[in-house]
């Protein structure tokens, strides 16, 4: 029996990051918003947490369809987190 080939796209984890000159972000495979803030941004992808750190950061556009996420702003660092990992309450807290 023959999979079609959608169907070999939905049971397959897939996920791009793209950082265009520093400022703008778009990331596929993203599952929820966990935190956002103008220096942080922490979503839940298909591979785990990411943390996006930066200045005057913005959440233009979130495509449930798609699952693609597009932010603007001063990109700093991203930061990989396990899946269900997440970051300490106290750091995230005292930052």
């Amino acid at each position: 029996m023959e999979m079609k080939e959608n169907e070999k796209k939905s049971d397959t984890k897939e996920q791009l990051i793209v950082l265009s000159n520093k400022s703008n972000l778009s990331v596929s495979g993203t599952n929820k918003i966990i935190s956002l803030k103008p220096d942080l941004i922490q979503l839940d992808t298909v591979f785990g947490g990411l943390i996006i750190s930066g200045e005057n950061l913005e959440l233009i556009k979130l495509d449930n369809n798609t699952t693609r996420a597009e932010i603007n702003g001063n990109i700093n660092s991203l930061k990989f987190l396990e899946k269900h990992e997440k970051e300490p309450f106290f750091r995230k807290l005292f930052k």
